[in-house]
């Protein structure tokens, strides 16, 4: 049976879930998104006969069996938790939520619900991220001892609803740190946080986010993660989510540009979020977990909200 898929937004990332949704062989029923010639846009690039303002007629409609929630990040909660008491399944981009409380409210009830729940930490799909896991795994770089994780946009940062705290929850860490976080913890096995200490600011531009900052994360398994983010950086010391690991047998790093010959050609590129997609469709026809799970987008946004509580208060907090 062919999965009905509705979409919440029209934005970039709703077109890159979207396309991932088509080239898995779903079928796009329904869009909404406030801005309604938007999401009449957004629909026609993809076929789709049913265009609303009102996201609630996506969520609680009989023909659809899934959602994907791509909206500005303050209203994922509620749109996901309407989606699950719908019985619907749910990919939501993240960050999954703005506060911890709120995700966790979306992974009990789809835990509740029997429904899978995919948060878009897309980069655990990217073949050069998987191969490094691997290596890691391996044990190639021995215990791994500290690394050192980007999320960084170089001369250019977002606008509209990313820089307006109401709406987004935060600012270039909540947006570009977050995905180095999970990338990081991925790459590790999935170890859980202890501590978490910050220091994070505003340079760049006139907003109430932030658009600069580094934070330290202590692991359970020992490895200790320095994470850099931000936005209109005047010079590119690691692209979004790579990783480099420092570890008692070697060091390597997911994109080591200068053997490369510089960046990648297509850095967000589709495949990893049709590979994300798949995972998705998967686990709805198995019953499985997927690799981005409910409880891997809880941990991120928990190291995200301590670390802006770390920023605010000056001390580590503890998880």
């Amino acid at each position: 049976m062919t999965l009905r898929l509705g979409v919440l937004g029209h934005g970039w990332a709703a077109e890159k879930h979207g396309r991932g949704a088509i080239e898995c062989g779903a079928q796009l029923v329904a869009v909404a998104g406030r801005d309604k010639t938007r999401a009449a846009a957004a629909a026609a690039e993809f076929m789709i006969d049913r265009v609303t303002d009102d996201w609630r007629e996506v969520t609680r409609a009989e023909d659809v069996d899934a959602v994907i929630v791509a909206t500005p990040n303050v209203l994922h909660a509620e749109q996901c938790l309407d989606a699950i008491a719908h019985g619907k399944h749910v990919l939501v981009d993240k960050p999954m939520a703005v506060q911890v409380a709120d995700a966790k409210a979306i992974v009990d009830a789809a835990n509740n619900a029997g429904v899978v729940l995919l948060v878009g930490h897309m980069w655990r799909y990217r073949d050069e991220v998987v191969a490094m896991r691997d290596r890691v795994s391996a044990g190639e770089l021995g215990r791994i001892v500290r690394t050192r994780g980007y999320g960084i946009h170089e001369k250019w940062g977002p606008d509209g609803w990313f820089v307006d705290r109401s709406r987004s929850g935060g600012g270039a860490l909540i947006d570009m740190g977050v995905h180095a976080v999970d990338t990081v913890r991925f790459l590790l096995g999935d170890p859980r946080p202890l501590r978490v200490q910050a220091s994070v600011g505003t340079a760049y531009g006139d907003y109430d986010v932030d658009d600069d900052g580094v934070i330290l994360v202590d692991w359970d398994n020992g490895t200790r993660s320095v994470i850099e983010f931000g936005w209109h950086q005047p010079y590119l010391s690691g692209i979004e989510a790579d990783t480099e690991l420092f570890g008692t047998k070697g060091y390597a790093r997911i994109w080591p540009y200068p053997e490369m010959g510089g960046l990648p050609e297509e850095h967000a590129a589709q495949p990893m979020y049709t590979a994300q997609m798949r995972d998705f469709i998967t686990c709805i026809e198995t019953g499985g977990t997927p690799l981005a799970s409910g409880e891997a987008g809880l941990i991120a946004l928990s190291v995200v909200q301590a670390a802006y509580e770390s920023a605010r208060t000056s001390t580590g907090i503890k998880l």
